[in-house]
């Protein structure tokens, strides 16, 4: 779809004035870092003249990088609303490959999500009269958030940016970000308004706010509760707010009703059939059928009386505001609008419709919403599969001349089956993924396991601490690296072992000349090994240098005679190994330190004290709870995601998503996810559901009547 002619002069314009903003940005930032009144903290206090110098010599940096950045998110924003994936960025990671969101990475998350609380809250009305006129730019009759290209997340993302352009440190970014956010808030306030004002004198028609609901999460840390949604009560509850039944309506319920009504219906379903997939250019035949679509639903409450006319116009009211939800995907509309009709019949004869959202008929509504919240990019195949099943569904149910509670409960179990068949698939295209986490996760486990034992084994060993953090550092990555890759008992792994052995003996060798041969005799081999081991974990060029000097240094002073002092009475080697041993279990036979390091097998279970205590830390429920087929919006990367939970790792530390991109996962750390919980950054998909969202909508409608 092309970009109107006044919305693209409306992006143009705007981000013709971003460099004015940002640097009026960076001036109001020096003013309140240079004044102290920011409220820092203590460690950003002891920052600010390094933060004022970097932003003042960084000051044209910081204005390049935020006009680029926010350039960028526009125009990746327009091309999603104009449904053009064809210049879409490309994904980061697919299928086949891991980037692993760890704490650091969501740390950045968590800065960006509150600079854009900071912009929303700052700004709220000029921001909710501008999407009044984005609105009507895109052509839309009622007002969303998504209309705007200039969203606060997107301006939050830009000073991350231009934040990044200043100083690589990242305390100082972040406090960076919190100041300018709160400076720009205000300037945009002003910039905003003007923007309203500019489109009003161009002619632009403001759009008209329906009762919006809101993304879930579009604003972290605001609920939708805050709005003034009342949870409690039931469609039922409603019946009393409808307006009283006209005078010319049926004064007396029929058990059985009759041609009028059937005919009213049968008209009523072959309107829906006639809801567009997709939002059109021709706006004034949409509303032409929605102006029809009002009238035969009052058609069809007519042709009934007393309680029986409230149920229609309740479930039908009901219907509307289900079909206008900010979160359905334009292409389920038809299927969900064709359920109307059925649930109607079910209303009049089944009570148990308005008591609750426990009904089947509710249920198989809310699963349609939620399923198809998870998939917003246009071509997606994941939702045109999901859109066949519902239309074959809501055809069936179309047909079927008295529905029951029954034939709605079949009907969710299908789709139920249809879910279950689409995660199976998704899980195994993500199972090379998942493999390599899984990978991951050992590794890491491993390392850490053999850190501890090799630790162990320098205790008493006067070693430098560049050297003792080699051995249990860089070290340990090489064994667990070639046990994972080559096997416990090939060659590769008993030669690096036994090279860990006597790199540990040559530290602190027997002060005698037998020793002193053989350290000579072994020096070569060893170093040898160590460059091979080094080079496998691909150990950058200088951390190799200073460890191998460091070594240098130690076998040089250990070849002279007399010249270290005589230690403490030590252990031996073999002794040692008797201890492992036995700590581990009975042997077949004496081993050395190669074959007592480490039981890769016993790795399929997490010891006890290698256990974290942010896995073991009690407060993240969310996160406790997340199941495989469990949807989710997260706030990855700066934006926020709908995801599904394909996959954990058997230890519970890496856990793998499926994206709004067919083509990509995300693969997330647990306590990144922990710490998302704690910021407020992670949510269900639909929590509430669908159904009970509409429900809180049309109780705020008939109130304000």
């Amino acid at each position: 779809m092309p970009i109107a002619p006044l919305l693209q002069r409306f992006v143009d314009d705007e981000l013709t004035r971003s460099a004015a903003l940002a640097e009026k940005t960076v001036n109001g930032t020096l003013e309140a870092l240079t004044s102290g009144k920011g409220g820092f903290t203590a460690a950003e206090r002891g920052q600010l003249g390094p933060l004022i110098e970097a932003l003042r010599r960084h000051a044209r940096s910081y204005v390049g990088a935020f006009v680029e950045s926010l350039r960028a998110e526009v125009l990746d924003g327009l091309r999603e609303l104009t449904n053009d994936q064809a210049h879409a960025a490309p994904a980061a990671a697919g299928p086949g490959g891991l980037e692993l969101m760890d704490e650091s990475r969501v740390e950045v998350d968590i800065e960006i999500s509150r600079a854009m609380r900071t912009i929303d809250n700052a700004a709220e009305w000029e921001l909710r009269e501008l999407q009044t006129y984005t609105s009507t730019l895109i052509g839309q009759t009622h007002v969303s958030a998504e209309s705007n290209p200039f969203r606060p997340i997107m301006v939050a993302r830009a000073l991350w940016q231009a934040a990044s352009a200043v100083t690589p440190a990242h305390a100082q970014r972040a406090a960076l970000l919190r100041i300018s956010s709160e400076v720009i808030a205000g300037l945009l306030k002003g910039a905003w308004a003007a923007a309203c004002t500019r489109l009003e004198q161009q002619g632009v028609e403001p759009s008209v706010y329906r009762t919006v609901l809101l993304a879930p999460g579009a604003v972290p840390g605001r609920s939708r509760n805050e709005a003034g949604t009342t949870r409690a009560g039931t469609l039922g509850s409603l019946l009393g707010g409808l307006p009283p039944l006209p005078a010319n309506a049926p004064v007396a319920d029929t058990a059985e009703h009759g041609a009028h009504f059937e005919a009213a219906l049968a008209r009523l379903d072959e309107l829906l059939r006639q809801l567009p997939g997709q939002p059109g250019t021709d706006r004034e035949a949409a509303a032409a059928l929605l102006r029809s679509l009002g009238d035969q639903r009052k058609a069809v409450a007519a042709s009934v009386g007393g309680v029986d006319h409230q149920i229609v116009e309740l479930v039908t009211r009901l219907f509307e505001t289900v079909l206008s939800d900010s979160d359905l995907q334009p292409a389920f509309r038809p299927a969900l609008a064709r359920l109307q009709v059925s649930v109607l019949r079910v209303g009049l004869r089944d009570a148990a419709l308005l008591d609750g959202g426990q009904h089947p008929a509710w249920q198989l509504v809310d699963r349609i919403g939620e399923a198809s919240f998870a998939y917003p990019q246009p071509g997606d195949p994941r939702a045109a599969a999901l859109q066949s099943v519902c239309e074959v569904l809501a055809e069936d149910l179309a047909r079927t001349p008295t529905p029951d509670a029954g034939t709605f409960r079949r009907s969710l179990a299908r789709l139920d089956i249809f879910l279950t068949e689409q995660l199976h698939q998704a899980i195994q295209a993500a199972q090379g993924t998942a493999d390599a986490m899984a990978r991951t996760e050992r590794r890491e486990l491993l390392e850490q396991q053999l850190g501890q034992r090799l630790s162990g084994e320098l205790r008493g060993v006067a070693a430098s601490p560049l050297v003792r953090s080699f051995v249990t550092g860089a070290w340990a990555q090489v064994l667990a690296e070639a046990m994972l890759r080559h096997g416990e008992d090939s060659d590769l792994t008993r030669a690096y072992l036994r090279t860990t052995e006597d790199l540990i003996w040559s530290l602190a060798p027997p002060d005698h000349a037998q020793s002193r041969q053989r350290l000579v005799a072994l020096l070569p081999a060893l170093l040898q090994r160590l460059h091979a081991g080094m080079a496998m974990i691909d150990l950058p060029a200088a951390e190799q240098r200073a460890v191998l000097d460091a070594l240098m240094h130690i076998h040089t002073d250990a070849l002279r005679p007399g010249a270290r002092a005589v230690p403490a009475p030590q252990p031996s080697t073999e002794e040692v190994m008797r201890r492992l041993q036995a700590e581990a279990g009975p042997a077949h036979e004496p081993s050395a330190f190669a074959d007592s390091l480490i039981d890769v097998p016993s790795m399929e279970t997490v010891p006890a004290e290698l256990m974290t205590a942010a896995s073991a830390a009690p407060g993240h429920p969310l996160v406790d709870a997340m199941s495989a087929g469990r949807r989710y919006r997260l706030f990855l990367q700066g934006r926020w995601r709908r995801t599904q939970l394909l996959w954990r790792s058997p230890q519970g530390r890496l856990l793998l998503f499926a994206g709004e991109d067919p083509q990509r996962t995300h693969s997330v750390t647990r306590r990144a996810l922990e710490r998302l919980e704690e910021a407020q950054l992670i949510k269900p998909l639909a929590e509430p559901g669908l159904v009970q969202r509409s429900i809180d909508s049309l109780r705020r409608q008939l109130a304000a009547v």
